[in-house]
């Protein structure tokens, strides 16, 4: 999307960058896809110098985007995804339920 029509797309594309907490992104994920990315650098030169600070020194960059978002309206869950196998004859498993728990 941001390298298609870059030029029409830049006010969007801040607009759009503002709201991504980069600095969660893992640190080879964010060099090799967006600070490489030549139309982000231009746009939202800030947005990735921050980035590039927080990763550097986490403590000392306090934005919108290095706060974690707090979840409204729902308990917290850990849910686990499990099946069950049976085993016929010397090769053969047959699996054909799904047991979920919270």
């Amino acid at each position: 999307w941001i390298n298609h029509d870059t030029r029409r797309r830049k006010r969007e594309m801040r607009e759009l960058m503002e709201l991504v907490r980069f600095p969660f992104m893992g640190k080879l994920f964010f060099l090799e896809n967006v600070q490489s990315n030549e139309a982000i650098r231009k746009c939202c030169k800030d947005i990735v110098t921050e980035t590039l600070r927080y990763h550097a020194f986490p403590e000392e960059v306090r934005s919108p985007r290095t706060r974690p978002r707090h979840v409204s309206g729902s308990d917290e869950a850990v849910v686990v995804i499990g099946g069950t196998e049976k085993q016929l004859g010397d090769d053969k498993v047959i699996s054909n339920s799904i047991t979920m728990t919270c």
